[in-house]
């Protein structure tokens, strides 16, 4: 008869785990695993949020919830806080959490505690273009670039433009050029990458400039690209697409722009959301 009694009872518990939800602390589980701390739940129907606040429960879909029946994502934690009187939900002390600290993940997801820093990209500079000073619709490659790993990024550009020394020129004579960016540095085509319409860095330099005399400008400005390969990706500084006043000498041209031989010369970037 005692054995009669266990075996009902055992196959009652198979069943219930087999057929229904497990609940602890509450006859009512709203999940396929559902804990309610308190024991406040009622019998029947759906737990007040009050109620849900001391809650734990794993979802038919494989989310675990805190604090919420309805778990959207593999980890969901609701503490009913507010804009104004928040709550906190998550509490990670590993030996790196500190005041100001973030929460950072490295290349396989493994988040730590970091100081907050802005991640900066820095590129590397080419050889330059001698862009003359001529109306001329092309761009032309720097041999510069910027590796940019997945993401949208705000790219800042900095050159410097400088007048070759064999030319003189006018004071009305003066070059306008424009730079973007490239997928190649075989090629000279915009890259698409590169979003909305203020996609170029332009400057100019303008006379008068005496033989032998050097005249100096810099040319700054911002672009953003977004990066939606799934590694990262090589940009390649393109300049040119140049409007020229006057009548400058055929032989003055902007001196190894956008290389390496100027220390104004940079490309960085940042990301942004």
């Amino acid at each position: 008869m005692t054995f009669l009694k266990h075996f009902g009872t055992y196959f009652l518990f198979i069943s219930t785990i087999t057929l229904a939800q497990v609940g602890i602390n509450t006859p009512n589980p709203q999940g396929t695993f559902h804990v309610d701390g308190s024991k406040n739940n009622p019998q029947s129907g759906l737990p007040s949020q009050a109620q849900l606040n001391d809650d734990f429960i794993v979802a038919k879909t494989g989310n675990v919830g805190l604090g919420t029946i309805s778990p959207s994502v593999k980890l969901d934690i609701f503490t009913q806080g507010t804009p104004t009187v928040p709550v906190a939900g998550i509490k990670i002390t590993d030996g790196l959490q500190g005041k100001g600290k973030v929460l950072t993940s490295d290349d396989n997801g493994v988040g730590s505690w970091k100081r907050q820093s802005l991640e900066l990209v820095v590129g590397t500079m080419g050889n330059g273009y001698n862009l003359p000073f001529k109306f001329d619709l092309n761009y032309f490659q720097t041999g510069s670039s910027i590796v940019l790993p997945p993401g949208k990024w705000l790219v800042t550009v900095n050159m410097l433009a400088v007048n070759n020394q064999l030319a003189v020129l006018d004071i009305d004579d003066y070059i306008w050029f424009r730079s973007t960016f490239s997928d190649s540095q075989f090629t000279t085509n915009k890259s698409p990458d590169i979003i909305g319409t203020a996609d170029k860095v332009s400057g100019m330099l303008q006379g008068a400039v005496t033989g032998g005399a050097l005249k100096y400008n810099i040319a700054n400005g911002q672009l953003v690209i977004n990066n939606q390969s799934l590694t990262a990706k090589t940009y390649w500084l393109i300049v040119g697409d140049s409007e020229v006043i006057g009548n400058p000498d055929p032989a003055a041209y902007l001196d190894r722009l956008g290389g390496s031989s100027w220390g104004e010369n940079i490309i960085s970037a940042v990301p942004i959301q």
